[in-house]
Order: structure tokens, then C-alpha cells, then sequence
């Protein structure tokens, strides 16, 4: 086998037997406003897999508040166990808000899958490590294809 074609199986390889998610979610209230968010994720098949995702939360526009649209890309460790997992990484935002007060932020989550379906509640913020620190919480429902 040539090195070019045994590096080409090594890349894809892997894409064959990752998984895709389709997510959909609501984003906390922060002073009576709520918002929602849509995500799009590929996670390794590894029994503790890694997340890659990308996503937008959508602005919020109101009266008591405003936040711009935020776009994010994130990648995350997850721990399983019987379905059930938790999970952390880093995420990097397009924005600086009241809300998400740096670029790169943390992410945390907890959730359960269950075949296709998996549903979780993440946490964006900056982990108190300056600045303000409001965070996005999301409750998301994700979809595997």
C-alpha cells in the first residue's frame, strides 16, 4: 500500500464510523428573555467519545435586554456510563456580551442518549476566570444520523 493511500484511510477511517448530530435547544432566561439555539456535532465512536460542534444561539431582543446572535464551535470530552454522561471542553464564540464576556469560553453538560436520541443541559461560561460571567445555559435535544 502506498503511504498516501494508507494516510487517506486513516482520515477516513474514522468519518465512516462517527456519528452526526442534529441538535435543537432553548437557551436560558437571563432577565425574563429566553432564547433558542440549533447545533450541528460529530462525535468519535470511542466509548468515551469526543464532541466537535458548532452551533448559534440566536439574539435576544427585548426591552430588558439585548444579546447579539452568538456563533460558537466547541470540543468536548464526554464520560459515559449506561447512557448517562458528562462531559467538558472549550468553546469559542464569535461574541463578547453581557452574557458570554470572552472569545473562548468553557463548556460543561450532562445528558442521556438513548439510541438516536440524546438530551443534555450544557453550560457556557468562563468559568469565573474574569470579566463578567453570566454564562448560556442550554437545554438541548440532539438527533444521530
Amino acid at each position: 500500500m502506498r503511504p498516501i493511500s494508507f494516510l487517506l484511510l486513516l482520515l477516513i477511517a474514522p468519518c465512516a464510523q462517527a456519528g452526526f448530530h442534529l441538535g435543537l435547544g432553548v437557551a436560558d432566561e437571563i432577565d425574563g428573555v429566553h432564547s433558542q439555539s440549533a447545533t450541528l456535532s460529530w462525535e468519535t465512536t470511542e466509548r468515551h467519545p469526543w464532541e466537535f460542534m458548532g452551533g448559534v444561539i440566536r439574539a435576544r431582543h427585548d426591552s430588558r435586554l439585548h444579546t447579539p446572535r452568538v456563533l460558537f464551535a466547541s470540543v468536548s470530552k464526554r464520560f459515559t456510563w449506561k447512557g448517562w454522561f458528562v462531559q467538558g471542553g472549550i468553546t469559542a464564540t464569535n461574541s463578547d456580551t453581557d452574557v458570554l464576556s470572552r472569545h473562548l469560553e468553557f463548556q460543561t453538560g450532562i445528558g442521556y442518549r438513548y439510541r438516536h436520541l440524546t438530551l443534555s443541559l450544557r453550560h457556557l461560561s468562563n468559568a469565573n476566570t474574569g470579566g463578567r460571567n453570566r454564562g448560556e445555559n442550554l437545554l438541548l435535544a440532539q438527533y444521530a444520523f
